[in-house]
């Protein structure tokens, strides 16, 4: 069953050595990228943060004060970039009180401060978030009942990934926060602790709706998992209680009619409804990487629709098999390909999307249900990915390449994913047919 106990069990709560040392130098080499590289984006997080101590939340998302574009994340992300500036103020404040009152004390370090801190610390939740995702990665494989080294290769596995640090310490985005409080969520699931599994769902949610795919997935589990109607009702009464304690202070009023407008007027109606957001994926290869409508003709219907009837035919499935298979290993594999479908197949997707399919890999990856080739190789191909457009840091022959005959590389690119995916997926259907 999807409760899945260990078949090696520790007394000792230490954590082991290499553990430690793994920790340690992912989160210091993560630390030192952090403050050096500024994305764009970057420059929406802080004004949103400096902006919602201004203006506080009533007018959070009213207010026309925005020095780069509106806020179009949920209130969650908001609450994460107000408690960053307070940080940032706070250990600015200790840095400029030892530079005046120590004379001996570096000025430079003062000056450093002021020009790159905020970016290092707006990365701090992302960077902390990699750090949780891999020690639920190590838990997992000991759960599945994986010895002490292939948990602890899984865990390397994930914080040494290029595609995983570049996104959240060198571009400061937020995709490991959501993606850590999704896979606490069904590690919670599989430990049949429903209240605080659909509290961080929610949370998870609450912050960027990101994965909305998982839901259905989620609900099935939850539901073959035969909790009494008193366990379900307290579990969604607490859940919608903390949502709407949260959304007051922005809603002024009834919370969770003002989060519906919210989501359907700003979030996700502003979205940029295009054919690609430069991800290499199924419809890159079709219509090439430049930006353009979604809603444009293709084959009798437009693209949007052709997405959602070729993901339909991928995805139901995948909840068919979790609503028959409970066991761990299986649901691991319905998340990671159905992050990975939803990635290749949808339109409108940012070449950040990929990121909810590394946490599950990683485990198959480490557990040698998925080859390391094809982990790596999508592991290289998400990192060019992210590469592409930003061009951080500089190198010309790479950058030449990915731009070569007026964006044909990522056309051969998003192929080569594609023919990933199928054999990722095609894997699958093997492994099962041994178990």
């Amino acid at each position: 069953m999807f409760l899945q106990k260990s078949k090696k069990q520790k007394n000792s709560k230490s954590i082991p050595k290499k553990i430690f040392w793994i920790l340690f130098f992912a989160i210091v080499f993560r630390l030192f990228l952090a403050p050096i590289i500024w994305h764009p984006d970057i420059n929406n997080h802080v004004d949103w943060g400096i902006r919602f101590w201004e203006y506080g939340p009533a007018k959070f998302y009213t207010a026309n004060v925005w020095s780069f574009t509106w806020p179009n994340q949920p209130p969650g992300t908001t609450y994460l970039f107000a408690g960053v500036r307070k940080l940032f103020e706070g250990v600015f404040d200790v840095i400029w009180m030892i530079n005046v009152k120590i004379p001996a004390f570096p000025s430079i370090i003062a000056s450093f401060s002021e020009t790159n801190l905020y970016q290092g610390i707006l990365k701090l939740p992302a960077i902390l978030s990699d750090v949780g995702i891999g020690i639920l990665i190590y838990k997992i494989l000991k759960k599945l009942g994986k010895t002490e080294k292939v948990a602890t290769w899984g865990l390397a596995l994930w914080m040494i990934n290029p595609a995983i640090w570049y996104n959240s310490a060198v571009w400061g985005q937020y995709d490991s926060v959501i993606n850590f409080l999704a896979l606490l969520s069904f590690y919670l699931l599989s430990e049949k602790k429903l209240m605080l599994s659909l509290l961080i769902l929610a949370i998870s949610l609450y912050t960027k709706a990101s994965l909305l795919i998982f839901l259905p997935i989620y609900g099935v589990i939850a539901i073959r998992q035969k909790y009494n109607w008193k366990k379900w009702f307290l579990s969604i009464v607490i859940t919608l209680g903390v949502i709407a304690l949260l959304t007051l202070p922005f809603s002024k009023g009834e919370p969770f009619t003002w989060l519906f407008y919210l989501f359907k007027d700003k979030i996700f109606a502003h979205q940029l409804q295009v054919i690609t957001a430069n991800a290499f994926n199924l419809w890159t290869v079709i219509a090439g990487i430049h930006e353009r409508p979604q809603t444009l003709p293709f084959l009798c219907l437009t693209y949007q629709y052709w997405s959602y009837i070729i993901f339909g035919i991928a995805y139901l499935p995948l909840l068919w098999i979790s609503y028959k298979k409970q066991d761990l290993k299986t649901i691991l594999w319905v998340l990671a390909l159905t992050a990975f479908s939803s990635f290749m197949l949808l339109t409108n997707m940012h070449e950040r999307y990929l990121f909810p399919l590394f946490p599950y890999l990683t485990i198959l990856a480490a557990s040698n249900s998925v080859g390391l080739i094809p982990y790596f190789l999508i592991s290289i191909l998400s990192l060019l990915n992210l590469y592409n457009l930003w061009w951080m840091p500089k190198i010309p022959p790479l950058i030449d390449f990915l731009s070569y005959k007026n964006r044909f590389t990522p056309r051969i690119l998003g192929l080569f994913n594609f023919v990933l995916y199928l054999n990722l997926y095609r894997a699958y259907i093997k492994d099962a047919k041994k178990n």
